[in-house]
Protein backbone atom coordinates (compact mmCIF):
# COMPACT_ATOMS: atom_id res chain seq x y z
CA UNK A 1 0.00 0.00 0.00
CA UNK A 2 1.48 3.37 -0.55
CA UNK A 3 1.94 6.01 1.69
CA UNK A 4 -1.15 8.79 2.13
CA UNK A 5 1.64 11.63 0.54
CA UNK A 6 1.85 8.94 -2.56
CA UNK A 7 -1.91 8.47 -3.14
CA UNK A 8 -2.37 12.59 -2.71
CA UNK A 9 0.63 13.09 -5.39
CA UNK A 10 -1.45 10.55 -8.08
CA UNK A 11 -4.56 12.21 -6.82
CA UNK A 12 -2.98 16.08 -7.58
CA UNK A 13 -1.30 15.06 -10.64
CA UNK A 14 -4.73 14.80 -12.48
CA UNK A 15 -4.77 18.45 -12.54
CA UNK A 16 -1.91 17.97 -15.46
CA UNK A 17 -3.72 15.14 -17.46
CA UNK A 18 -6.51 17.97 -17.38
CA UNK A 19 -3.97 20.56 -18.46
CA UNK A 20 -2.93 17.99 -21.99
CA UNK A 21 -6.52 17.04 -22.43
CA UNK A 22 -7.21 20.90 -22.75
CA UNK A 23 -4.13 21.31 -24.74
CA UNK A 24 -4.81 18.99 -27.33
CA UNK A 25 -8.49 20.28 -27.73
CA UNK A 26 -6.70 23.56 -28.79
CA UNK A 27 -4.24 22.45 -30.52
CA UNK A 28 -5.13 18.97 -32.32
CA UNK A 29 -3.01 15.63 -31.72
CA UNK A 30 -0.90 16.29 -35.07
CA UNK A 31 2.60 16.79 -35.42
CA UNK A 32 4.41 20.08 -35.42
CA UNK A 33 4.81 22.92 -33.32
CA UNK A 34 1.46 24.37 -31.45
CA UNK A 35 1.01 27.95 -31.26
CA UNK A 36 -1.26 29.20 -28.65
CA UNK A 37 -0.60 26.76 -26.13
CA UNK A 38 2.20 27.95 -24.35
CA UNK A 39 0.35 28.97 -21.74
CA UNK A 40 -0.81 25.60 -20.83
CA UNK A 41 2.58 24.74 -21.08
CA UNK A 42 4.01 26.89 -18.67
CA UNK A 43 0.86 26.06 -16.28
CA UNK A 44 2.22 22.47 -16.20
CA UNK A 45 5.72 23.30 -15.32
CA UNK A 46 4.17 25.06 -11.93
CA UNK A 47 1.54 22.67 -11.55
CA UNK A 48 4.14 20.04 -11.60
CA UNK A 49 6.06 21.71 -9.16
CA UNK A 50 3.65 22.30 -6.68
CA UNK A 51 2.74 18.06 -6.54
CA UNK A 52 6.48 17.51 -5.83
CA UNK A 53 6.39 20.16 -3.05
CA UNK A 54 3.19 18.99 -1.62
CA UNK A 55 4.50 15.31 -1.68
CA UNK A 56 7.82 16.28 -0.04
CA UNK A 57 6.02 17.97 2.93
CA UNK A 58 3.15 15.44 3.08
CA UNK A 59 6.12 12.07 3.07
CA UNK A 60 7.81 14.28 5.68
CA UNK A 61 5.20 15.05 8.00
CA UNK A 62 3.58 11.56 7.81
CA UNK A 63 7.08 9.80 8.01
CA UNK A 64 8.23 11.38 11.29
CA UNK A 65 4.37 11.16 12.83
CA UNK A 66 5.06 7.67 12.39
CA UNK A 67 8.09 7.75 13.72
CA UNK A 68 6.67 9.50 17.00
CA UNK A 69 4.01 7.21 17.38
CA UNK A 70 5.96 3.61 16.41
CA UNK A 71 9.61 4.26 18.12
CA UNK A 72 9.54 1.98 21.12
CA UNK A 73 12.75 4.18 22.83
CA UNK A 74 14.04 7.39 22.81
CA UNK A 75 17.28 5.89 22.10
CA UNK A 76 15.61 4.53 18.41
CA UNK A 77 15.02 7.94 17.41
CA UNK A 78 17.51 8.46 14.62
CA UNK A 79 20.86 10.20 16.25
CA UNK A 80 20.66 13.32 14.06
CA UNK A 81 17.04 13.95 15.33
CA UNK A 82 17.76 13.76 18.73
CA UNK A 83 20.87 16.02 18.96
CA UNK A 84 18.78 18.60 17.89
CA UNK A 85 15.86 17.85 19.57
CA UNK A 86 18.00 18.00 22.86
CA UNK A 87 20.07 20.94 21.52
CA UNK A 88 18.32 24.02 22.71
CA UNK A 89 17.54 22.32 26.21
CA UNK A 90 21.53 22.65 26.68
CA UNK A 91 21.78 26.03 25.01
CA UNK A 92 19.57 27.16 27.49
CA UNK A 93 21.69 26.81 29.94
CA UNK A 94 19.54 25.50 32.73
CA UNK A 95 20.22 21.93 34.31
CA UNK A 96 16.36 21.73 35.64
CA UNK A 97 15.65 21.59 31.57
CA UNK A 98 17.12 18.09 31.77
CA UNK A 99 13.85 16.90 33.46
CA UNK A 100 12.04 17.24 30.21
CA UNK A 101 13.12 14.30 29.17
CA UNK A 102 12.25 11.85 31.78
CA UNK A 103 10.11 9.51 31.51
CA UNK A 104 7.88 9.75 28.54
CA UNK A 105 8.70 13.34 28.38
CA UNK A 106 10.89 13.06 25.06
CA UNK A 107 7.83 12.60 23.13
CA UNK A 108 5.98 16.01 23.25
CA UNK A 109 9.94 17.42 22.83
CA UNK A 110 9.88 15.45 19.46
CA UNK A 111 6.63 16.66 18.48
CA UNK A 112 7.59 20.68 19.16
CA UNK A 113 11.07 19.69 17.30
CA UNK A 114 8.60 18.65 14.15
CA UNK A 115 6.41 21.89 14.29
CA UNK A 116 10.21 24.42 14.33
CA UNK A 117 11.31 21.90 11.71
CA UNK A 118 8.56 21.85 9.02
CA UNK A 119 7.64 25.69 10.09
CA UNK A 120 11.50 26.41 9.16
CA UNK A 121 11.67 24.63 6.24
CA UNK A 122 8.13 24.69 4.36
CA UNK A 123 8.61 27.80 3.14
CA UNK A 124 11.75 27.29 1.57
CA UNK A 125 10.01 24.46 -0.53
CA UNK A 126 8.41 27.31 -2.18
CA UNK A 127 11.22 26.37 -4.57
CA UNK A 128 12.00 22.87 -3.60
CA UNK A 129 15.00 22.01 -5.43
CA UNK A 130 17.43 19.25 -4.28
CA UNK A 131 18.92 21.31 -1.67
CA UNK A 132 16.17 22.08 0.15
CA UNK A 133 14.45 18.54 -0.02
CA UNK A 134 18.00 17.20 1.77
CA UNK A 135 17.77 19.69 4.36
CA UNK A 136 14.36 18.80 5.59
CA UNK A 137 14.69 15.30 5.53
CA UNK A 138 17.89 15.64 7.20
CA UNK A 139 16.63 18.00 10.12
CA UNK A 140 13.85 16.17 10.59
CA UNK A 141 13.78 12.56 10.38
CA UNK A 142 17.74 12.38 10.65
CA UNK A 143 18.16 11.23 6.35
CA UNK A 144 21.36 12.64 5.39
CA UNK A 145 21.17 13.53 1.59
CA UNK A 146 18.23 11.84 0.21
CA UNK A 147 18.55 12.78 -2.95
CA UNK A 148 21.05 9.29 -2.75
CA UNK A 149 18.60 7.65 -3.29
CA UNK A 150 17.70 9.25 -6.32
CA UNK A 151 18.72 7.05 -9.50
CA UNK A 152 17.95 4.64 -11.76
CA UNK A 153 18.86 3.50 -15.47
CA UNK A 154 20.43 5.94 -16.80
CA UNK A 155 19.67 8.45 -14.65
CA UNK A 156 22.55 9.38 -11.37
CA UNK A 157 21.49 10.67 -8.41
CA UNK A 158 23.54 13.73 -9.58
CA UNK A 159 22.23 13.94 -12.89
CA UNK A 160 18.47 13.80 -11.07
CA UNK A 161 19.24 16.69 -8.91
CA UNK A 162 19.99 18.87 -11.54
CA UNK A 163 17.44 17.90 -13.57
CA UNK A 164 14.54 18.46 -10.79
CA UNK A 165 16.79 21.54 -10.07
CA UNK A 166 16.53 22.70 -13.86
CA UNK A 167 12.47 22.60 -13.79
CA UNK A 168 12.47 24.10 -10.48
CA UNK A 169 13.66 26.98 -11.48
CA UNK A 170 12.04 27.47 -14.88
CA UNK A 171 8.88 27.36 -12.88
CA UNK A 172 10.16 30.10 -10.61
CA UNK A 173 10.91 31.97 -13.47
CA UNK A 174 7.32 31.57 -15.26
CA UNK A 175 5.83 32.19 -11.59
CA UNK A 176 7.72 35.52 -10.84
CA UNK A 177 7.43 37.05 -14.34
CA UNK A 178 4.38 35.82 -15.95
CA UNK A 179 6.44 34.24 -18.84
CA UNK A 180 9.89 32.29 -19.10
CA UNK A 181 12.42 33.66 -21.76
CA UNK A 182 11.58 30.62 -23.95
CA UNK A 183 8.67 29.27 -25.51
CA UNK A 184 8.07 26.28 -23.28
CA UNK A 185 7.33 23.44 -25.38
CA UNK A 186 4.69 20.56 -23.96
CA UNK A 187 7.54 17.49 -23.69
CA UNK A 188 9.30 19.58 -21.34
CA UNK A 189 6.17 18.96 -19.15
CA UNK A 190 5.68 15.30 -19.98
CA UNK A 191 9.78 14.77 -18.96
CA UNK A 192 9.26 16.65 -16.08
CA UNK A 193 6.35 14.83 -15.06
CA UNK A 194 7.80 11.88 -15.76
CA UNK A 195 11.36 12.88 -13.09
CA UNK A 196 9.33 13.54 -10.64
CA UNK A 197 7.10 10.64 -10.48
CA UNK A 198 10.17 8.45 -10.55
CA UNK A 199 11.69 10.71 -7.70
CA UNK A 200 8.07 10.27 -5.63
CA UNK A 201 8.49 6.89 -5.48
CA UNK A 202 12.45 6.53 -4.84
CA UNK A 203 11.57 8.93 -1.86
CA UNK A 204 8.77 6.96 -0.62
CA UNK A 205 10.85 3.95 -0.83
CA UNK A 206 14.07 5.60 0.93
CA UNK A 207 11.79 6.74 3.93
CA UNK A 208 10.27 3.54 4.55
CA UNK A 209 13.63 1.73 5.01
CA UNK A 210 14.37 4.54 6.79
CA UNK A 211 11.55 4.15 9.57
CA UNK A 212 11.60 0.38 9.27
CA UNK A 213 15.18 0.17 10.72
CA UNK A 214 14.21 2.58 13.60
CA UNK A 215 10.83 1.40 14.76
CA UNK A 216 10.99 -2.59 13.13
CA UNK A 217 7.39 -1.67 11.47
CA UNK A 218 6.54 -1.11 7.58
CA UNK A 219 5.13 2.45 7.75
CA UNK A 220 3.27 1.59 4.05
Amino acid sequence: MPSTAKRNFDENRQDVEQLWLIHQEVAGGGVGRKYGVDVLNRAAIVFITACWESFVEDVATEAYDFLLTNVRTALDVPSKVRDMVTRPLFEQKDSRKVWDLADAGWRPLLAAHRDATLGRWIGTLNTPKSGQVNGLFEDLLGISRISLNWSWQNMTSEQAEKKLDHYVTVRGNIAHRTEHDETVYKNWGSDYLGHVESLVSKTEGAVSVHLLLATGKTPW
